[in-house]
């Protein structure tokens, strides 16, 4: 009986080793998974504080400025959320609340966020500077900067970009409007609303403290009063 080898060239035992050192690789690499974050207010604020911009603080008391935590009005009675409330003196009105978000590994990430509120206006009503459904859009961020509102020329003004009125900004989406699904001669009653999930224009840039900002509010083109609630926010995080 014959005894018989098996040689192989230096070049193709390193052929073998790169294709043995690759599927290893792929074995072990795992894709970094979304982090959400969804804060259901009828369980309480959950850290989330308000704020308001766009108006001389010198004239406060004009503008009625309200918010808090409380029972929504019949018929949803049965939930809570965040409240807020104002009137729009200077025709610019911004109202928000902000929360903060942490845990999260430092890094590059592209947030996408939805919520709802709960509203009384209808569509379709006249107001002076435009309707007060259709003119006042609801907004949402996600930012790695405390949004913030401090004083410019004699003004409150947001230290982050979230655009006007109608418009997006780079730290926050416009998703609509307040208006629910009645029409103005109607008798006005609350209701849910819903927006679909959006992303955030900018990248957010998480450092080594783990935190991140969200950003829900109200910008307004309608010179009245206006008052809604945040009832759900939530936000993911996509790492980069």
């Amino acid at each position: 009986m014959s005894n018989i080898s098996f040689t192989r060239s230096p070049a193709a035992i390193t052929a073998l080793l790169l294709v043995s050192s690759m599927l290893v690789s792929a074995c072990d690499s795992t894709e970094p998974a979304d982090t959400t974050f969804t804060f259901d207010f009828n369980r309480g604020p959950q850290g989330f504080v308000a704020g308001f911009a766009d108006y001389p603080p010198a004239r406060s008391p004009d503008f009625d400025l309200v918010s808090d935590h409380r029972a929504l009005p019949a018929p949803l009675e049965s939930r809570s959320g965040l409240f807020i409330a104002g009137t729009n003196r200077s025709a610019d009105l911004f109202m928000f609340f902000k929360g903060p978000i942490d845990g999260l590994p430092p890094g590059q990430y592209e947030a996408t966020v939805s919520l709802e509120i709960a509203t009384d206006t209808p569509a379709g009503c006249f107001g002076i500077g435009g309707p007060p459904g259709e003119s006042v859009t609801v907004k949402a961020g996600a930012t790695d900067v405390e949004p913030l509102a401090v004083v410019e020329d004699s003004y409150l003004r947001m230290n982050i970009d979230v655009g006007n009125q109608a418009n997006s900004g780079s730290k926050a989406v416009a998703f609509g409007d307040i208006a629910n699904s009645r029409q103005c001669e109607e008798s006005w009653q609350w209701e849910l609303k819903s927006f679909e999930a959006q992303p955030i224009p900018s990248k957010v840039s998480v450092s080594s403290d783990g935190r991140a900002w969200i950003l829900i509010g109200t910008d307004s083109g309608f010179a009245g009063r206006t008052g809604i609630y945040f009832t759900r926010v939530s936000v993911s995080f996509a790492p980069i």
